[in-house]
């Protein structure tokens, strides 16, 4: 249903690497709720061109991980083809380029968003990372730099060069850089880049959170596809939410697991992260994740309020049980 390269999807979703979020926890959880392709965190190219990257434990493949993709920023074609380089050999099996990163210290150096600025070397980079690797190779973007002529001209210049080189697929966040992740993203103009480019895999991102509205912006746009970023932090059931809707279920008879259910969902997600961090640390870590999944909680504030207080796993267990009614 969903085609990327030599990739074959029987859905038309995936999840989007997301800088430290997207961990062998996550990518464990979205699997389990039905999402066939999932990504590892977003890697410098010059780091990823070394090995013992791959050692640490979020960067090291599963043998039930695959199909996995790896998302690098860079500036330079001859690094990024090494880094994708050494993704193959570690056994990722996609390899992403970011040219949509909003992050003002990614910005600073030219990476990830930058790029849409120097449309003829982020052609480059696509062409040297494409005749170094045999798997798919796609890009990430964003619908330009600022709101000007020519950062749209530099846009759909990108697009069209590389849908022209039989690119495998392109994930098009429909915000301009300067955005980051304000206002409304705009579905029209990747639904216009489809239109035109027919042939190439078009993926859609930006303010993708509830299930029923993602599946109607995927049939309006006639995109192929759809990469669930933010919307899957705190929810990793959106997957099999999204799975229902494209099975025709609407409103009550989507999945929603109850509050229980929620909450052994969320010890499972921090026991996976307690064997990849320390105590202290994964205690910490796991908040960013507790505040996605308190707002599935009907007393989402309280519940906030009394789980961001734990202090160590033992009272971060007991909160989690308590106001998820888990024995």
């Amino acid at each position: 249903m969903l085609k990327i390269g030599n990739i074959q999807l029987n859905k038309p979703f995936i999840q989007s690497p997301l800088s430290g979020y997207s961990d062998r926890a996550m990518r464990a959880l979205a699997r389990r709720f039905g999402c066939e392709l999932t990504f590892s965190g977003v890697m410098l190219a010059k780091s990823a061109c070394h090995r013992p990257l791959f050692r640490k434990v979020n960067y090291k493949i599963g043998d039930d991980e695959h199909p996995i993709g790896a998302q690098i920023l860079g500036t330079d074609p001859a690094v990024m083809a090494r880094a994708a380089e050494t993704l193959r050999s570690v056994g990722y099996d996609l390899v992403c380029l970011n040219f949509a990163c909003p992050a003002p210290k990614v910005l600073r150096r030219g990476r990830g968003g930058a790029m849409i600025d120097t449309p003829c070397r982020a052609i480059e980079i696509y062409r040297r990372v494409r005749e170094a690797v045999d798997c798919p190779v796609t890009i990430k973007i964003r619908i330009g730099n600022k709101r000007t002529s020519e950062s749209t001209e530099n846009f759909w210049q990108i697009c069209e060069t590389l849908a022209s080189e039989n690119i495998d697929a392109i994930t098009v966040h429909g915000r301009y850089v300067s955005q980051m992740y304000r206002g409304k993203a705009d579905w029209e103009i990747p639904a216009q880049l489809k239109a035109k480019l027919p042939g190439t895999t078009i993926i859609g991102s930006g303010d993708l959170f509830e299930a029923e509205d993602i599946i109607e912006k995927l049939k309006t746009s006639k995109l192929d596809g759809v990469a669930i970023a933010r919307g899957a932090i705190g929810k990793p059931w959106i997957f099999r939410q999204l799975t229902d809707v494209l099975d025709g279920k609407t409103g009550e008879n989507i999945y929603t697991p109850g509050i229980e259910e929620q909450g052994r969902i969320i010890l499972d997600h921090y026991e996976m992260l307690s064997e990849l961090y320390y105590t202290q640390k994964s205690v910490k870590y796991f908040r960013k994740f507790l505040a996605g999944y308190c707002k599935s909680h009907p007393d989402r504030k309280k519940i906030h309020r009394s789980i961001m207080a734990a202090a160590n796993a033992d009272e971060l267990g007991e909160a989690i049980k308590e106001f998820y009614n888990v024995e």
